[in-house]
């Protein structure tokens, strides 16, 4: 996660002086290419190089509260119009959505002022409007670390005698 001292003080500052654009990248082995879209605008625009689209989202970033932590959520609008045929396609494949919140000030729409990568979409709810899931990281916990196995023959110390 990359944060500009730019945008950690437009979070500081209440009200905003500057209006932070929320953006989510969405990929998918079956997409032919990302999809770019911007939160709280009422047209598509550029944003650090790369067209994203206005569509009505709803974020909110992960968190924490007294029993713990609490996971990132999206809710996109207007998804049987937009995105059906894209998610149609991913339902179908064995990988989750990635995902990457970016968030851009109006002062500065080159630079992202705040970054959280690697993201992935899971326990998605999809009505005739509207797509809602969670985000998380994947699951490291259950990798095997460094990506290999434990054994007698590379790790003969394990097996003590």
């Amino acid at each position: 996660m990359t944060r500009s001292i730019a945008m950690a003080e437009a979070y500081a500052n209440v009200p905003h002086d500057d209006i932070i654009y929320e953006c989510l990248v969405l990929d998918h082995i079956t997409f032919e290419s990302p999809i770019r879209i911007v939160a709280n605008a009422t047209d598509d625009m550029t944003l650090g190089g790369q067209l994203y689209k206005a569509i009505p989202v709803s974020v909110t970033l992960p968190g924490s509260s007294e029993d713990g932590p609490t996971p990132a959520k999206i809710s996109i609008d207007n998804v049987s119009r937009i995105l059906v045929t894209y998610l149609r396609e991913a339902v179908n494949a064995d990988s989750p959505i990635k995902v990457t919140y970016r968030a851009f000030l109006d002062s500065d729409k080159f630079n992202v002022g705040d970054e959280i990568s690697d993201l992935e979409l899971w326990d998605v709810e999809v009505t005739a409007t509207t797509a809602e899931g969670s985000l998380r990281y994947r699951e490291l916990e259950l990798q095997a670390f460094p990506l290999a196995t434990y054994d007698a023959q590379y790790y003969p110390a394990l097996q003590g005698g």
